[in-house]
């Protein structure tokens, strides 16, 4: 039960925020050679929740950097107090401009020195919410360099069922969309993942995406001979968007195989909750973890189910998901080498703010018959060149994966008429004839599905 009369949205029981606050502290001393840094107390009294704790300094770029932190987990930060040795930022609430009862009683961060004497305070009336609670964590992380946590953030990810790609994971075949280009692979760009075909889009991907994360320098240099600046050079945040299978997923595993670069990969169920507030919480805390890499790709898939647009009408529990989206992808901008990927086969469907966000949007469409024939031979290896015709025309409209899923099925389907029919059961591969009638199969049952 909370110790206020009345409960923002989705405000934490202070009994439960100060668990939470004191399991990731000790978690964060314990792993990183914290010295003799105690561990600060979060207290409540007065009807007001304080969190305070010393530090050894406050230097104007330390408190530059406070900033940058405060804004990627409060919406409306704003500079309350500028006085030589006391700084004060406070949150004026969602509704900056809204009809609000008092709108300094917003969350205050207090940077104090006085007599050589350092300390930050953080004020709030009544309860804390979970992005407020996030800050007060990563104030003390930020202002404690020396006990940088050692826990490797996959396995704080992997708590939350977040899996994490790293390049020396990969075995050199990734399973995609397409494959039986004949072209020569781009620089940069390698033969060995497979994924030929979709000339334009690996074409896309390579000069916005790879190459700018491999050669950062090069592009740097033509910005500041160009248009004379060094900023907004690196991708920040790119969007994928094309139908089911087609390839998005496997193409961010490509990007992080191709620049070194983790790849932390987001699915939707693991963000959703049944619970109010839930769901902001646990996109905003990926987001944290995720900036504990130097160099990190966050893939989130199916973006459109976390981020649909407000002009369609949005429950709050959506609005504060799209809400914490925005301001981590914000935030996000503020450091190199940090990208994010949406993936979406809706488009339409997303928040005209979040779009706006993404420097690059790249289209993966459905494969062309000539990329269709070349998937069945990437899976179907016996067939004859002769025989992929047939079915690159009979394939009409499936994705790479759901050809996939036709030749897998085929072999199946084969192999059990093996067995049914006795014998010696003699192995052989499927014949052409049923991979198309499995294909037809898959076309008239997505068809029925609308799918």
């Amino acid at each position: 039960m909370s110790e206020t009369d009345q409960q923002r949205p989705g405000e934490l029981d202070f009994s439960r925020a100060r668990a939470q606050l004191e399991a990731d502290l000790e978690s964060f001393l314990s792993g990183g050679g914290a010295g003799l840094v105690e561990l600060p107390a979060l207290t409540f009294e007065k009807g007001e929740t304080r969190f305070a704790f010393p530090v050894p300094g406050i230097s104007k770029e330390q408190t530059f950097d406070a900033l940058n932190l405060l804004k990627s987990n409060i919406e409306n930060i704003r500079v309350h107090t500028f006085e030589p040795g006391y700084l004060v930022f406070q949150d004026l609430g969602p509704q900056l401009f809204g009809n609000r009862a008092n709108p300094l009683d917003g969350i205050k961060f207090k940077f104090v020195s006085i007599t050589g004497s350092h300390r930050i305070e953080i004020v709030r009336k009544g309860n804390l919410v979970q992005d407020e609670l996030q800050a007060c964590i990563n104030l003390f992380r930020l202002f404690h360099p020396r006990t940088a946590t050692s826990q490797d953030p996959s396995r704080q990810l992997a708590e939350l069922g977040v899996s994490v790609f790293h390049s020396t994971d990969s075995t050199g075949e990734e399973a995609d969309a397409v494959a039986g280009d004949s072209t020569p692979p781009s620089a940069g760009f390698s033969r060995k993942h497979g994924f030929a075909g979709y000339k334009k889009t690996k074409q896309e991907v390579l000069e916005s995406v790879i190459l700018p994360l491999k050669h950062p320098e090069v592009f740097t240099s033509v910005a500041r001979m160009t248009r004379g600046v060094e900023t907004g050079v690196l991708p920040r945040a790119v969007l994928f968007e094309g139908p089911p299978g087609v390839g998005k997923t496997s193409m961010a595993r490509i990007i992080a195989v191709e620049t070194g670069i983790p790849m932390v990969y987001v699915p939707v169920e693991n963000i959703l909750s049944k619970y109010y507030g839930e769901s902001a919480q646990n996109l905003g805390r990926i987001f944290d973890i995720a900036a504990g890499y130097d160099r990190v790709i966050l893939f989130v898939d199916e973006i459109d189910s976390l981020a649909g647009s407000r002009e369609e009408g949005l429950f709050e529990a959506t609005r504060r998901v799209l809400s914490v989206l925005l301001r981590k992808i914000d935030g996000f901008d503020t450091r190199d080498g940090i990208l994010t990927i949406g993936a979406t086969n809706r488009t339409q469907d997303l928040d005209r703010a979040l779009l706006s966000r993404f420097d690059t949007i790249i289209r993966f469409p459905l494969p062309n018959a000539s990329e269709r024939a070349g998937i069945f031979r990437r899976y179907a290896r016996h067939l004859e060149p002769d025989a992929l015709e047939p079915l690159a025309r009979g394939s009409d409209g499936l994705s790479g994966r759901s050809i996939q899923d036709v030749c897998e099925y085929a072999e199946r389907r084969w192999a059990r008429t093996i067995i049914a029919g006795g014998g010696d059961l003699k192995a052989s591969p499927p014949p052409a004839e049923l991979y198309l009638e499995i294909a037809k199969e898959k076309m008239e049952k997505n068809q029925n599905t609308d799918f």
